[in-house]
């Protein structure tokens, strides 16, 4: 197993359930639980202008761990988690240069 970080905060000031939010409502990302682990789930699909979007690598291999700094990608291989990793703050970055433009 491979993980990945993606740091939203220094400082660990993120509320848990505002980041999940943010992933499902603002990122269209499809996330089901992991039984048993707090705070984790399986990326499972993302919905862009109401098309679904399949993760190509199935729907419980990218899995993703919350807290207060932001996000860890934990999946198989390095440059898998690596390349999710890009595709996430890609789709971070699109969408805040959406609301800029709006």
């Amino acid at each position: 197993m491979k993980n990945e970080k993606i740091t939203l905060s220094k400082n660990g000031e993120f509320s848990v359930g505002k980041l999940i939010e943010y992933f499902q409502t603002v990122l269209g990302v499809m996330l089901s639980p992991v039984k048993g682990q707090h705070n984790t789930y399986w990326l499972s699909a993302r919905t862009v202008d109401g098309k679904r979007l399949e993760v190509v690598d199935g729907p419980k291999y990218y899995k993703l761990v919350f807290d207060e700094y932001g996000v860890e990608i934990v999946c198989n291989g390095m440059f898998n988690a690596y390349s999710m990793k890009s595709n996430i703050v890609q789709w971070i970055k699109e969408e805040v240069a959406a609301r800029k433009v709006a």
